[in-house]
């Protein structure tokens, strides 16, 4: 039953909407395709927005108003105590009252979709009481944009945690879905082939974002439609505009790269008042402000946090006469709305780099293509500009008023290749300097300061291996496109199977277990690499490949290692890592000798098990799905984090598109489409994605028809 606070604050809201005169009434129509995605048609954006927040609370209400909550830090009235330092986190960011602060220097357009939204998820729940969760409240505009940000301070948080040297505690982040303890797969896939590159002469775009399918990760795709508007894509539950997806005219994706976006400093207190903190000549104040965390009892957690001008105080301690502060890009911005409105109308390459030119998200590469035919990759973020000689890997003198960051290096110096002559760019979480392996990409010598960290490794495998699909075509249609985006190779496969290949040849004779590898090494050499979920043969590769290379994810480095460096030492630890990885699927599955794939491998959906054919870490595919496999208890093994939304869009008039999720829309089982796109991807398949009317009238659809003014 809904809560007594509900329904007092919902008493105020409907008190409002009869106040709305009748003339501001519209109609708005939710389309929704076999798979369940809502196609959303009104003539404003609040109409929009207003069939875009009814839809996710037919869907997914609980997980749209959790994320609100924890875009607010208030997840302890929810769970607890155990969620207190994901809280701290997110007050302290402020993601919610910045956007108010420039709320009213929005365009009208802007404020009216996340208006809308908010309205529509309200009236949502007002007309269905009982899935309200006990906890709720009516929302606000704000809210809606603010989930939209949470993704912006996952990388940005990482990075400073990592450079505050023991100095304070690390602010909690969000979570990833997996033991701390195990790989962190989190990565993404993303390529653009120009015009002239494919048969016909329209551009494609496609975009495989990799992330935990739970809590604030989670992605919904949707159509609107509006006057103003017509984007179709995916967004994180709780948002009220797509962040993946196109538009008629231009389509984008983002991988995830590694700027140098946050620092952090140590501030000297006052010993005579340590509410304040040494800064040039003087002493300043911290802002600060006494909270309370509610908590599901009733009960109140009290605590005061504070803010020096460099951002967040995350330890404040009077004993040791100091403090320590972040400065994180991501942190005080009050225009990523208008950024992200910007860029879901703009009408090709050049309006959509406009539109980033706002620099109001912190981190992530950007491919793009437009109608007109043409590609980009950006390496993007908001990377201050700091003075040549500074160290900003370890912490910084809080009290220098010079080492405070207020220049950002602008989007047109950031790392990139656009238009290139050979028609393609892809990024799989590489480099900008492998972009396409060719003269065409940046060198590290030419990025500005920060805006790639240095790293030993500057490629990854997916993008090693999709580099030599794309450079392959050269007249690429749709079909051949939907193949690549869903390549489902254990890409380390055939390198390897050349190693083990001419190991043993030359070295089998001496190996004293030899016939107890034989038959896996005849299976293993002569197998595709396909993830064939009735084989045994992926299981057994997966786990060979983890005792073999001792990680989970492999280099490009390993695989191109050359072959005259097979030696007898190598070619031993091939065997002996092959033998361990036969015992360990005996205490898998300890009533037979071979575990296929589909028993392994597999996803968990409104109440069934579907085998899924791709890879994982470290055996990857450019589609992938992963899970923890470590343990030794197969019932509890299935996949939680992987591509998340796999889409390709074809720039062409009409538009066309493609794509696939690996959870679907919704998990409610009174829905007839619960398991429909999870069938799809479980196959390594796509589904189409209707994007006109005509297209719609070719698929069997419901419609709900809403009046805002009710």
């Amino acid at each position: 039953m809904p809560s007594i606070r509900f329904a007092v604050l919902l008493s105020i809201l409907l008190v409002q909407l009869l106040l709305v005169p009748a003339s501001q009434a519209e109609e708005v129509r939710i389309i929704r395709d076999p798979w369940g995605v809502p196609h959303i048609f009104a003539e404003s954006n609040h109409g929009v927005g207003y069939g875009y927040g009814w839809a996710t609370g037919e869907d997914r209400l609980e997980e749209a108003l959790s994320a609100m909550w924890t875009a607010n830090g208030r997840r302890t009235e929810i769970d607890g105590a155990g969620a207190l330092d994901i809280d701290r986190t997110f007050r302290l960011m402020r993601i919610a009252e910045f956007i108010e602060e420039g709320w009213d220097r929005y365009p009208d357009s802007v404020k009216q979709i996340g208006e809308g939204y908010a309205d529509g998820l309200n009236a949502y729940m007002e007309a269905h009481p009982d899935e309200v969760p006990e906890w709720a409240e009516p929302v606000k505009p704000s809210w809606g944009f603010a989930v939209g940000r949470l993704v912006n301070f996952w990388p940005t948080l990482g990075n400073v945690n990592g450079e505050r040297r023991g100095l304070a505690p690390s602010l909690a982040t969000l979570d990833f879905g997996m033991s701390d303890k195990h790989w962190n797969p989190v990565g993404s896939n993303g390529w653009a082939v120009a015009a002239d590159r494919t048969a016909g002469g329209a551009a494609f775009i496609a975009a495989d974002p990799h992330m935990p399918w739970k809590h604030e990760f989670r992605l919904y795709e949707v159509h609107l439609k509006s006057d103003e508007i017509d984007f179709a894509g995916a967004g994180f539950i709780g948002t009220p505009m797509p962040v993946f997806g196109r538009t008629p005219h231009v389509g984008w994706t983002w991988t995830a790269n590694r700027p140098d976006h946050g620092d952090v400093y140590r501030l000297e207190l006052n010993p005579d008042d340590p509410e304040q903190y040494r800064f040039g000549d003087g002493w300043r104040d911290f802002e600060s402000r006494d909270i309370t965390y509610g908590l599901p009892d009733g009960s109140e957690i009290e605590e005061t946090i504070r803010w020096s001008v460099h951002g967040p105080v995350t330890r404040h301690d009077p004993g040791e006469g100091m403090a320590v502060a972040y400065w994180i890009s991501a942190y005080g911005l009050e225009d990523p709305p208008v950024q992200f409105y910007e860029m879901v109308t703009a009408g090709d390459l050049d309006e959509l780099e406009q539109a980033m030119s706002r620099m109001q998200f912190a981190s992530f590469n950007m491919v793009a293509a437009d109608s007109a035919g043409d590609v980009l990759y950006v390496n993007g973020g908001r990377v201050p500009r700091r003075p040549e000689g500074i160290k900003a890997r370890r912490p910084l003198d809080g009290s220098d008023p010079s080492l405070v960051w207020t220049e950002m290096i602008p989007w047109s110096e950031l790392p990139a290749v656009r238009r290139p002559a050979n028609g393609w760019v892809q990024n799989c979480n590489n480099d900008p300097s492998t972009t396409t392996g060719t003269a065409l990409d940046p060198t590290p010598d030419s990025y500005a300061p920060g805006t790639v960290k240095p790293s030993r490794k500057n490629d990854t495998v997916r993008a090693w291996y999709l580099r030599k699909l794309l450079e392959a075509e050269t007249n690429l249609d749709a079909e051949r496109a939907r193949e690549i985006i869903a390549d489902v190779t254990m890409i380390p496969h055939g390198p390897i199977r050349e190693r083990l290949d001419l190991a043993w040849k030359e070295h089998s004779d001496d190996y004293p277990d030899r016939s107890m590898i034989e038959r896996d090494v005849r299976d293993l050499l002569a197998w595709d690499g396909q993830p064939d979920v009735k084989s045994p043969l992926p299981t057994l590769f997966l786990l060979w490949l983890f005792m073999y290379a001792d990680q989970a994810m492999v280099s490009v480095d390993f695989l191109e290692r050359p072959l005259d460096t097979v030696d007898q030492e190598d070619a031993f630890r091939m065997f002996d890592t092959l033998r361990d990885a036969r015992k360990r699927i005996g205490k898998l599955l300890p009533f037979g000798s071979d575990l296929p794939w589909g028993i392994a491998h597999v996803i968990r959906k409104a109440g069934r098990t579907y085998s899924v054919q791709t890879g994982m870490y470290p055996a990857i595919s450019l589609m992938n799905a992963n899970a923890d496999l470590r343990g030794n208890d197969l019932s509890r093994m299935q996949c939680t984090i992987g591509s998340a939304y796999v889409a390709v869009h074809e720039m062409s008039d009409p538009p066309r598109s493609w794509t696939v999720t690996p959870i679907g829309q919704t998990d409610r089982r009174d829905r007839p489409y619960v398991r429909k796109i999870t069938e799809v991807f479980a196959r390594g398949e796509l589904k189409p994605f209707p994007l006109t009317l005509d297209q719609l009238a070719e698929h069997e659809t419901t419609e709900t028809v809403l009046d805002t003014g009710r």
